[in-house]
């Protein structure tokens, strides 16, 4: 599992690079969209789309890193009155329920992206599977992630296991 996660923090330092990055060449854009409109009464399709496309990439990419820190949107009431062996088996039961739909995800968007290759976007005239490519990636990344969460909350379980004093024992 060190492998793995070894693994998954390079992935993770690229891909929040590739964040900043684009988040950065939002506000350029964004900014040069904002002055040749008001400033110059033109406006230019394709930054508005561009635009667009880079936030859609950026909410798969960061999913990623969402799912791997357990930072994403869960109603956490009731897992913080359980105990944390009982936790970690339902983190474990709804991360393999989200690993089914990333997998349904990512056959979907991967039969998209096939679909939208002769389609040629507006602004700026490229296939649109490439914009629609931030999906199925972002679904990858999604189940790398989750399969590392998986692993950690069974070790926890086998180490609560090897904790915990058996019926009977004292201590």
């Amino acid at each position: 599992m060190k492998g793995y996660s070894k693994f998954l923090d390079g992935l993770e330092k690229v891909e929040k690079f590739i964040l900043v990055v684009t988040i950065g060449l939002m506000v350029v854009i964004m900014l040069y969209q904002v002055i040749m409109r008001y400033v110059f009464s033109k406006s230019n399709a394709w930054s508005e789309e561009l635009t667009r496309y880079l936030f859609i990439l950026n909410v798969m990419l960061a999913s990623a890193v969402a799912v791997r820190s357990n930072s994403h949107l869960q109603i956490d009431v009731f897992l913080n009155k359980m105990h944390e062996k009982t936790k970690a088996g339902f983190t474990i039961v709804s991360t393999i329920l989200g690993i089914i739909f990333l997998f349904y995800l990512l056959k979907a968007s991967i039969d998209v992206c096939r679909y939208t290759v002769n389609n040629i976007s507006a602004g700026l005239h490229f296939t649109m599977a490439i914009p629609y490519a931030s999906i199925p990636i972002g679904a990858v990344l999604m189940i790398l992630s989750s399969i590392e969460v998986i692993g950690k909350n069974v070790q926890k379980i086998r180490n609560s296991e090897a904790i915990e004093p058996k019926e009977g024992e004292n201590v």
